[in-house]
């Protein structure tokens, strides 16, 4: 979606630049080279709010950075990004669009990112374990069980396995998840009680509440009751992301809910 916007507004940028009128015999202009660009990127105090600017005037454009697109000669946006990466300017020239890449630090993540603050405790890197409850005296395990086929209905059991077959049901209770930044790299890790971390990375839409993770995986996430289908395709409902609670969802032929604290 964001690709498609892109090219739309480079588009309609390019339309205004080609109504001029131009003789048929003359040559078309030279294209302009990367380094007659001044454009420039700056965050404010090293943080995460950057400020964009075009310094050619003569010269239109898109922003792209990364995690949105703006088509104003300057704008100032915030970016869950700690490190270093690139924004992309598209200048729209007489002779084409010309890319050019500019290179931006950010020392941390000042401003807060819904989702990806809560997620990746502001960038520095978050680690989350299952939010246990001890079985027995009524109680049920509450990290990791099937209820109903809704989100919002998260404090529903209708069976825990854990607490149903024994305490050591699950093979993942002792695992955990991290989620780093890195650049503009989302990272999602693996950490299991013993051996080698499994790495991935994770996509955060918080306007769908949906989480996505790849190439690697959350804890007892293939449970032999849940659809392979849907858990391979590590596509999670958000039902809860706050500081102190992450709970994730996914239908199978019922709703499955995975509960965790930060370590």
């Amino acid at each position: 979606m964001k690709n498609i916007l892109l090219f739309t507004l480079i588009s309609i940028v390019a339309g205004f630049a080609a109504c001029s009128p131009i003789d048929t015999k003359d040559l078309l202009p030279e294209k302009t080279s990367e380094a007659q660009i001044n454009v420039t990127v700056t965050p404010i105090d090293g943080s995460n709010k950057i400020i964009l600017k075009n310094n050619s005037l003569e010269i239109g454009g898109t922003w792209d950075y990364k995690f949105g697109i703006t088509a104003k000669q300057v704008d100032t946006v915030i970016v869950p990004v700690v490190g270093t990466y690139n924004v992309t300017f598209y200048a729209t020239t007489a002779g084409g669009i010309v890319q050019k890449d500019v290179s931006v630090t950010i020392d941390n993540m000042t401003y807060p990112v819904p989702g990806y603050s809560e997620l990746t405790g502001n960038g520095a890197g978050k680690t989350w374990v299952f939010n246990k409850i001890d079985c027995g005296n009524g109680n049920f395990g509450k990290y990791c069980h099937m209820g109903p086929k809704d989100p919002a209905k998260y404090n529903k059991i209708w069976w825990d396995p854990g607490c149903a077959e024994g305490d050591d049901w699950y093979e993942d209770e002792n695992a955990a998840i991290r989620f780093e930044i890195d650049g503009a790299n989302l990272v999602c890790k693996f950490i299991p009680e013993t051996g080698a971390e499994i790495v991935g990375s994770f996509m955060l839409d918080m306007t769908a509440m949906k989480l996505t993770i790849k190439d690697t995986h959350i804890q007892d996430y293939a449970h032999p009751n849940t659809k392979p289908e849907v858990a391979a395709s590590g596509i999670y409902d958000i039902s809860v992301l706050k500081d102190g609670s992450l709970i994730l969802f996914q239908l199978h032929n019922a709703g499955w809910f995975w509960k965790y604290k930060p370590l």
